[in-house]
């Protein structure tokens, strides 16, 4: 979706969504392993929803975000969060243990998807981990696989636009892991949810040498 998209859900997105992404969110900390004073990156951080279960289990968080209302939210709930763009963050090489996004690559362009997680890279130290949630590719076609692929196509295609071509494009093109490989990004850990078709990812937090 458009940042003015975003800004105009804002008061009620957490209303609607929480609900449905409550499971996603306690499997991204626990996959983060996160330890106290752990320096957490959430690119395209929202209203820091996923923000408040970082901080509790001990994170030292800092969000990033376009939308200013989604922040404005944010704000509320005490958290650091900058106005800026995934592409170009304003934040110095190696500085987080740990970067992170949350349903927001497949809706973007494909080269911009791809400048979103190298700036993630190069933001997080060689040591560190990125952890990534996004529709992957179900390995499985139980009644529970195919039910929730329906209704996330539905949910993508009500959207519309320019969200759901790229979502398409990205699903086309094998999902999230497929993604992921194309970036020679080792996948350390993969839990997966709604019947296999959304994936919380962990990748080593620098490309593997050739």
């Amino acid at each position: 979706m458009a940042v003015s998209e975003y800004d105009s859900m804002a008061s009620y997105y957490d209303t609607v969504l929480e609900p449905f992404l409550g499971k996603m969110r306690r499997k991204i900390v626990k996959v983060s392993n996160i330890n106290p004073g752990m320096k957490v990156l959430e690119v395209a951080c929202g209203t820091g929803t996923q923000a408040v279960r970082f901080k509790k289990a001990g994170a030292e968080y800092t969000g990033v975000d376009l939308s200013s209302a989604m922040l404005g939210v944010a704000g509320k709930r005490d958290l650091v969060c900058l106005h800026a763009d995934g592409t170009e963050l304003p934040l110095e090489d190696n500085s987080f243990d740990l970067s992170t996004i949350t349903l927001a690559l497949h809706e973007v362009d494909p080269e911009i998807r791809k400048k979103i997680v190298l700036e993630m890279l190069r933001v997080t130290k060689p040591e560190g981990f990125l952890v990534i949630g996004d529709y992957t590719i179900a390995g499985r076609k139980d009644i529970i696989s195919r039910v929730s692929d329906w209704i996330i196509h539905y949910i993508e295609k009500l959207v519309g636009g320019s969200h759901y071509r790229n979502y398409g494009e990205f699903m086309n093109s094998g999902g999230l892991i497929t993604f992921l490989n194309s970036l020679g990004l080792e996948v350390k850990e993969a839990q997966f949810i709604f019947g296999g078709n959304m994936g919380i990812i962990k990748v080593q937090g620098k490309l593997q040498s050739n």
